[in-house]
């Protein structure tokens, strides 16, 4: 059972995408940037939003208002062309903003 247990986590491992939840962001390996690419308080955003958490957890972690996340993800999502979040998570991990 523990061999099967590692086996999963090494393939997690291996296909997992790095997840940087800090306020520089793009610290530890991120692509070049464009010009259409966020800047690195966005991407710390984006790292706490796909981390799963709520818009309520995000505005305390950067001391800003529920509404000032709403907003900025909506740009977010307006910069990637996308209407979901869900697609502006995909969006950000194939574009290397993440």
């Amino acid at each position: 059972m523990l061999d099967a247990l590692v086996d999963l986590f090494e393939h997690y491992w291996e296909v997992g995408a790095p997840l940087r939840v800090t306020e520089e962001g793009g610290i530890g390996g991120a692509g070049p940037e464009d010009a259409a690419s966020p800047a690195g308080e966005d991407r710390h955003l984006l790292s706490l939003m796909v981390a799963g958490m709520t818009d309520e957890t995000i505005a305390g972690q950067l001391r800003v208002s529920k509404r000032t996340i709403q907003r900025r993800i909506q740009g977010l999502m307006n910069l990637a062309g996308v209407a979901t979040r869900m697609q502006l998570g995909w969006h950000a991990a194939r574009r290397d903003w993440l």
